[in-house]
């Protein structure tokens, strides 16, 4: 299978109401970020007929400044992802899709408080109990 189908194998992946990322798909295809843009940017109006191309955002979360862009923003909107009047997809790991398995933005395990030191000295009158 050719790099430009796994590119679009991939961003028909992306579920109704998510979003990706340009950054993502190089990544997920092993191209360079500049190669899946172009890609993306010249699909036909047959391909743009198939292929969600607008569920794909910018690593910010900013959606494309082209001919196509009211069409993405509505289409976007349409499909309950919250896209800021400027253009941006807000809460943006809620609506990311990484391909990977796991969610976007996990919580860091809280570690327990380490247990305080015994003191290393007595007070007068004070006993040990080591």
């Amino acid at each position: 299978m050719s790099k430009r189908a796994d590119l679009l194998t991939l961003v028909r992946a992306v579920p109704i109401g998510r979003v990706t990322t340009f950054d993502v798909l190089a990544q997920k295809i092993g191209e360079p970020l500049a190669l899946v843009q172009s890609l993306i940017a010249h699909l036909s109006e047959d391909e743009r007929e198939f292929v969600p191309w607008h569920r794909i955002v910018a690593k910010g979360g900013a959606i494309g400044r082209g001919p196509h862009r009211d069409q993405q923003f509505a289409r976007l909107v349409r499909e309950g992802v919250q896209v800021l009047p400027a253009g941006i997809v807000h809460d943006m790991p809620r609506f990311l899709v990484t391909f990977d398995g796991a969610p976007q933005h996990t919580r860091k395990p809280v570690e327990p408080a380490p247990e305080p030191a015994a003191p290393l000295s007595r007070s007068r009158g004070m006993k040990s109990h080591r």
